[in-house]
C-alpha cells in the first residue's frame, strides 16, 4: 500500500516530465490583422501592412490529455493598420491611442490542438486580447491549417469598441458615427523552427 501512495505523490510530476515534446514556431511576415466595422454611412476595412514577423509561439505536447497546447504572443503595430481612407486611418489609430500605446497584443494562452491534426479542423482556446492598454480574455475558435513544416491558423471573433473602454471613432462633429460592434479576423501564418522530443532522450 505504502509503494502505491508514493507512486501517487510522484505521478503528476512525472506526467510533466513525459510532456516535454514541444516544437517552436515563428510568426511570418505574411500574418495579419483584419479589422471589420461599419458606420451609419458606410462599412469599413482596415487590415495590418508590414507586420514585421519573428514573434515565437510554443506548442507542448500534453499526454494526460493527448493534446498539443499553443501558447505564445503576437505584437502588431497600431499605425500598420490601413482602412484605405485616410481618414478612417487616421481616426482608428486615433480612437486605438496609437501614440500612447503602440501595439496590439494577441497572447495566445492555451489553445489546444489534437495529438494528430488534420488540416482543416477547428480548434479552439483562451486568448487575452490588448487594444490601448486594455486586456481581455476571449474563447476563440480558430480553422488549423497545415503543410510540411508551416502552420497556419485562422479565427473570427466579434468585439465591442467598449469592451476595451474605448469609444467608437466619430467625425462630422458627430454627424458620421461608427457602431460600436467590430468583427477581428486573425490570419496568422507560422513557419517550424524548432522541434524537440525529450521524452525520447
Amino acid at each position: 500500500m505504502r509503494f502505491w501512495i508514493i507512486i501517487g505523490l510522484f505521478f503528476p510530476f512525472l506526467t510533466f516530465a513525459q510532456g516535454s515534446d514541444y516544437s517552436v514556431w515563428e510568426v511570418s511576415t505574411a500574418s495579419k490583422v483584419v479589422v471589420e466595422g461599419a458606420s451609419n454611412v458606410n462599412e469599413f476595412q482596415c487590415a495590418t501592412a508590414h507586420y514585421r514577423g519573428s514573434d515565437l509561439l510554443r506548442k507542448t505536447f500534453l499526454p494526460a490529455s493527448s493534446t498539443w497546447r499553443l501558447t505564445g504572443k503576437i505584437e502588431m503595430e497600431v499605425r500598420s493598420f490601413d482602412c484605405e481612407n485616410r481618414m478612417m486611418t487616421r481616426d482608428l489609430r486615433h480612437t486605438l491611442k496609437a501614440d500612447d500605446y503602440p501595439r496590439i497584443t494577441i497572447e495566445i494562452l492555451s489553445l489546444e490542438i489534437p495529438e494528430n491534426p488534420v488540416s482543416g479542423q477547428k480548434v479552439s482556446g483562451k486568448a487575452d486580447i490588448t487594444l490601448a492598454g486594455n486586456s481581455r480574455t476571449f474563447d476563440i475558435r480558430w480553422t488549423l491549417v497545415l503543410e510540411d513544416d508551416r502552420m497556419r491558423l485562422m479565427g473570427k471573433q466579434n468585439f465591442k469598441f467598449t469592451q476595451f473602454d474605448l469609444d467608437p471613432p466619430t467625425k462630422m462633429m458627430g454627424m458620421i458615427q461608427v457602431k460600436n460592434d467590430i468583427v477581428v479576423d486573425f490570419d496568422l501564418s507560422m513557419q517550424l523552427i524548432e522541434a524537440s522530443d525529450l521524452s525520447s532522450d
